[in-house]
């Protein structure tokens, strides 16, 4: 039977789990779900996923709705190319630890954002949550000294869920090259891959649009710094 993934490319969890699959070369049945409507259930995914959270990948008998277990799963089941998860500890736990950053930082603070404008119709964004993504951006700018991918030479699952809460962050808040030269350089880098648009850019521009279409580009350059 195929890998099923229930999604949204909206979302920056499932634009890791597509990009690592595209990585992988894995072919996956996709099905929607929408996400940006209050109280709307899908049957289908709610009889697999008491949660209703996306991504949720479905693969025989196995169903998992956490991302970033999802996209160690695909590696590990079905990836030739051990360096994306690398088996060697000191490796991993370097690709464990970005992941947490991902986890516990970056993406909630993003995630809070996103949610009360296109949920909650919030049309004012607090100078604390602001700070928050600008915070994020500093710390990995500073982990990405002289490297080029965020957990050593080589590209890891940690680069793809990062890029992803990353790139959403600049819907509100542009990377500004001069303060933060070493993430900006990553993020070209991870632009130039030839799945970067299909996997992670489409969904993007929905979000940003939807974004504009809620709210309009908030203070832009002024926020930014």
């Amino acid at each position: 039977m195929p890998i099923k993934l229930f999604y949204n490319d909206m979302s920056p969890a499932c634009r890791a789990v597509l990009m690592t699959a595209k990585a992988l070369a894995i072919e996956l049945e996709l099905e929607k779900i929408n996400i940006y409507t209050k109280g709307h259930i899908d049957e289908n995914l709610i009889k697999l996923n008491p949660n209703h959270t996306i991504p949720t990948l479905v693969d025989n008998d196995i169903v998992i709705w956490n991302s970033y277990e999802i996209v160690c799963y695909l590696v590990e089941k079905y990836g030739k190319e051990e360096n994306l998860y690398p088996k060697d500890p000191p490796e991993r736990d370097l690709v464990d630890e970005k992941l947490k950053f991902d986890s516990k930082t970056l993406f909630p603070r993003i995630s809070t954002i996103i949610s009360s404008v296109v949920v909650e119709n919030d049309k004012e964004i607090s100078t604390d949550k602001i700070s928050a993504i600008t915070e994020a951006y500093k710390l990995l700018d500073t982990s990405l000294e002289d490297k080029r991918y965020l957990a050593g030479d080589h590209l890891t699952i940690a680069d793809f869920c990062c890029v992803s809460s990353v790139s959403t962050a600049t819907i509100i808040i542009p990377i500004s090259t001069e303060k933060y030269p070493n993430l900006s350089n990553w993020y070209r880098n991870l632009q130039n891959f030839e799945y970067y648009e299909e996997t992670n850019g489409k969904g993007l521009n929905q979000l940003d649009a939807l974004v504009e279409l809620k709210l309009g580009r908030p203070r832009n350059e002024d926020i930014c710094e």
